[in-house]
């Protein structure tokens, strides 16, 4: 048995106003019978994988450095 086509019922489940229909929408939506795929997996996510970069932690120098955000190194000092 194949997955449903998330494709197509995810843009329905967003424009139905009836919430039994979409409730009915949502329930098929979420039958995973195999593997997701990594298109299907897009379709689930917030954001684009490539969106979000993986915090680089230390730098070359041993300091601490990050894209977003403050934050504190060990000293309390902010980067």
């Amino acid at each position: 048995m194949t997955n449903p086509n998330y494709a197509t019922l995810l843009p329905q489940i967003a424009a139905e106003s009836n919430p039994t229909t979409k409730q009915n929408l949502i329930n098929q939506c979420y039958v995973f019978t195999t593997a997701l795929t990594d298109e299907e997996k897009q379709l689930f996510e917030y954001v684009q994988q490539d969106y979000v970069q993986n915090n680089p932690g230390n730098a070359d120098d041993s300091s601490f450095s990050a894209y977003a955000g403050v934050y504190y190194n060990s000293d309390g000092e902010t980067t």
